[in-house]
């Protein structure tokens, strides 16, 4: 019979499915991760099938399942928006005789100017993230049901299935700190280092959950039954994945610059504690800036990820039907934009705004739907969710203002706002920041 901490496959499956077939949750250091605080009954894996439509012969396993919400939580939380080494007034040389722009610059965007020759640029800015949907769900209501098998002891001979559906509760937040070092080799070219530091919180309530037992006849034994509610958490924090960055400015007219960037995310945040995404990302841009008082900006890139654990992939044994694992996948990127401006309204304070878009191709969704269970009595219909692949993008608006009290000091306020309901949706996410240039 189905154990009531079923409902936490998605919570250990926040972690990856991949990882479980490759990691021994039952001992060793793997065994403290969060993808193994939750870990599954001896043979959950084996005995226990999650319902619906999707998969081989119209069921899908639990792991497959649970590969969905993995690579939903792994595409976005690796790829959250980054602040920029952009704050600060710009000087610009017009036939060797500087001036100054006291235009601060956007917040969660670059802009094309560089911090200039051996100048050095600090930041730092602090951010929360609360989830509330996933791919069009509500975090507050996930419905799964669940198949379980029970054997006459000694035998292979079916006794009975236990059928269970039920809705959980989720709780995701990520408490993210983020240190931004540039430093100017030349008035073109800069390199910047971006490390974060987060801390993850997650819990899971089941509810609602109600179970029936049919026998190997098909016949209704026992149920609707309720199930007692549960609950389990965990939280880890450490560093994530660090990102590296190089601009080298390829034009510069008398307002107008053009420079090619690129950002690298290497994987040295934990993955299995939802520190990191396990893939290392390549991600080439251009962007283009103009400096007046109010100052337009566009950024146009392409990001690339390799394969992640977060992401297996899954196929149909020949000789028994089940899936088998295939193999990691990459994490799924796409092509990304920029476009906001910067609006001076004082000498030291200046208003900034973007538009910015994520695309995500031929990635894993869930989707709820309902499944039904013949009996011989009549059909008893469970509500749950399956996977999907589909390509989305993601567009978020953020607002924000800068203030230079006094000389390259620059304090920055701002909160970003999720236009759409795909993929892993977040509250709006408040950010403060402080930085410095030497």
């Amino acid at each position: 019979m189905k154990r009531p901490i079923l409902e936490l496959l998605l919570l250990a499956s926040f972690t990856t499915a991949g990882a479980m077939a490759q990691i021994n949750c039952a001992t060793g250091a793997a065994s403290r991760k969060l993808v193994c605080e939750f870990p599954f009954a001896t043979g959950q894996f084996a005995n226990d099938t999650a319902l619906g439509t999707a998969g081989s012969g119209g069921v899908s396993s639990a792991q497959l399942l649970a590969s969905s919400i993995d690579i939903g939580i792994a595409t976005q939380v690796s790829q959250l928006p980054l602040a920029s080494a952009s704050a600060g007034t710009v000087e610009v040389y017009k036939a060797g005789v500087p001036e100054t722009f006291n235009n601060l610059g956007p917040i969660l965007t670059d802009r094309a100017q560089t911090v200039g020759r051996h100048r050095f640029f600090l930041g730092f800015t602090a951010s929360q993230f609360v989830f509330t949907d996933i791919d069009g769900t509500s975090l507050n209501k996930l419905p799964f049901a669940w198949a379980a098998t029970a054997y006459v002891p000694g035998t292979t001979t079916v006794a009975t299935n236990t059928y269970t559906t039920e809705d959980t509760l989720l709780h995701f937040k990520i408490d993210q700190f983020i240190a931004v070092a540039t430093y100017g080799f030349t008035n073109r070219f800069d390199i910047s280092a971006i490390v974060p530091v987060e801390y993850v919180s997650l819990g899971a309530t089941t509810y609602n959950s109600s179970s029936y037992i049919v026998n190997a006849n098909g016949t209704l034994v026992f149920g609707p039954y309720s199930n007692t509610p549960t609950f389990a958490g965990g939280t880890a924090s450490g560093v994530g994945d660090i990102t590296f960055n190089a601009k080298y400015s390829l034009w510069s007219g008398e307002h107008a610059t053009v420079a090619a960037a690129a950002n690298v995310r290497v994987p040295t945040g934990d993955d299995l504690n939802y520190l990191g995404s396990g893939s290392l990302g390549i991600n080439p841009y251009v962007v283009y800036s103009y400096l007046a008082k109010v100052s337009p900006h566009a950024k146009i890139g392409y990001q690339w990820n390799t394969s992640t654990e977060l992401n297996p992939s899954y196929v149909t044994s020949p000789s028994t039907g089940l899936l088998t694992y295939n193999g990691n996948q990459n994490l799924p990127g796409g092509a990304q934009y920029d476009v906001g401006a910067d609006w001076a309204v004082a000498k030291h304070l200046t208003v900034a705004g973007d538009l910015l878009g994520s695309q995500f191709l031929n990635t894993s969704r869930l989707i709820p739907t309902t499944t039904t269970i013949t009996t011989t009595t009549g059909t008893i219909t469970l509500n749950t969710s399956v996977t999907g692949n589909s390509s989305y993008t993601i567009s978020n608006l953020s607002t924000g203002f800068k203030v230079n009290p006094f000389r390259d000091l620059v304090l920055a306020g701002n909160v970003l706002f999720q236009l759409n309901n795909n993929g892993l949706r977040s509250r709006p996410t408040p950010l403060i920041g402080i930085s410095y240039k030497f």
